[in-house]
């Protein structure tokens, strides 16, 4: 595959402008002419179920795959574990069994699993910890932490730790490009401004590595997506009426394009039409027939004009979660004990009161689908 083919590939749906999310494109282009199969990483807290949230990654997984990357993915178990989102064995054991399963069946089963812990508690990555910590400013740390942290009243140490040692994981997973999304932004430039000064000493070889940002897709409801509220996404395991029914709920404004405003248009611009050839919208014959859009644009042209209804658009959207997700259904199905560990830390969320009664009663009714 060409260069240019393959930096096509990489580039599609990441986060816009190109210039700010991809650091550097210059290096990307420098990176694909240098190496046939270079190496990209991204990482994960599993400590809740997959949901439509996480397609964006998923897709760009299959792209850095198909433009010949290594994709490695971390399963970041002790993250899990010191944000206390419960036991440090059933996190693991989430991640071995359901988190590996489910992204095989969506596609990502050329990409490498690699769980936190498995190299996180080595002496050398410790040792690096300590040093990368003696250089960086708390003030450096703390604008590196996620949003929720920052907005702590007052954040744990272990939130400082985070950033550091996500950057340390991009050494030691060995990746030339680390990708996520926009919220990692200022891990990542840390990352790159640590490893670009000649000063820096660690026990890992150093390198600065390229990095992608792929855009967030918010919620059902408009706000953040959330694995502990049914109510904000699509999980991998709702039944087809689950998903038509959320899908009907959401909200969508009749006014409002916007992808980071309205959910039904971030779903169409950041995870549906980047990777379709063309989007139906199955309507009635007396409301005017199906409708075949092949660019985005014609299709925010007919909503704004009121020429789209919007149930309309929920349910062909519906349709597409339906089948896009089918694959991971169809080995819930086939094996219902991989989800069996989510459905328990899940549990045992609901039991620390990390989720509420109302929430889990909505979680639990879907998982007794799979006899749990």
């Amino acid at each position: 595959m060409e260069v240019k083919d393959r930096l096509e590939l990489v580039l599609r749906n990441v986060a816009e402008p190109i210039e700010e999310f991809v650091i550097t494109l210059q290096d990307l282009k420098e990176l694909l002419k240098k190496k046939a199969n270079p190496s990209a990483y991204i990482g994960y807290e599993p400590s809740g179920p997959i949901h439509i949230g996480y397609l964006p990654s998923i897709e760009k997984i299959l792209d850095f795959q198909r433009a010949g990357f290594k994709v490695i993915i971390l399963l970041a178990d002790l993250h899990a574990f010191l944000n206390r989102k419960g036991p440090l064995e059933l996190i693991q054991e989430v991640s071995e069994t359901y988190w590996r399963e489910i992204f095989k069946a969506l596609g990502a089963d050329k990409a490498k699993f690699v769980l936190g812990s498995s190299y996180q508690l080595e002496k050398d990555y410790v040792l690096d910890l300590m040093l990368l910590s003696e250089r960086v400013r708390v003030k450096e740390a703390w604008r590196a932490m996620t949003i929720i942290a920052r907005e702590a009243e007052n954040p744990t140490v272990s939130q400082y730790i985070y950033p550091l040692m996500q950057a340390l994981d991009i050494l030691y997973l060995e990746a030339d490009v680390a990708f996520g999304g926009t919220d990692q932004r200022k891990v990542y430039v840390l990352a790159r401004e640590q490893f670009s000064q000649s000063d820096i000493k660690l026990n890992h070889e150093i390198w600065v590595p390229v990095i992608i940002h792929l855009p967030m897709v918010i919620g059902l409801t408009g706000e953040k997506m959330s694995s502990s509220k049914p109510e904000t996404h699509i999980a991998v395991h709702d039944r087809p009426e689950t998903i038509k029914k959320k899908m009907r709920n959401a909200l969508c404004q009749p006014d409002v394009i916007d992808p980071d405003k309205n959910p039904i248009f971030s779903f169409l611009r950041y995870v549906i039409f980047p990777y379709i050839d063309k989007f139906v919208v199955h309507r009635e014959e007396k409301y005017g027939g199906d409708i075949i859009y092949t660019r985005i644009e014609d299709l925010e042209k007919d909503y704004l004009a009121k020429r789209l209804h919007p149930l309309d658009l929920k349910m062909a959207i519906a349709n597409y979660f339906i089948e896009r997700l089918k694959p991971a259904r169809k080995k819930l199905e086939e094996d219902p004990d991989i989800l069996r560990p989510i459905y328990k830390l899940q549990k045992w969320q609901w039991e620390h009161g990390f989720i509420g009664r109302d929430a889990w009663e909505k979680l639990s009714k879907e998982y007794s689908y799979y006899g749990l």
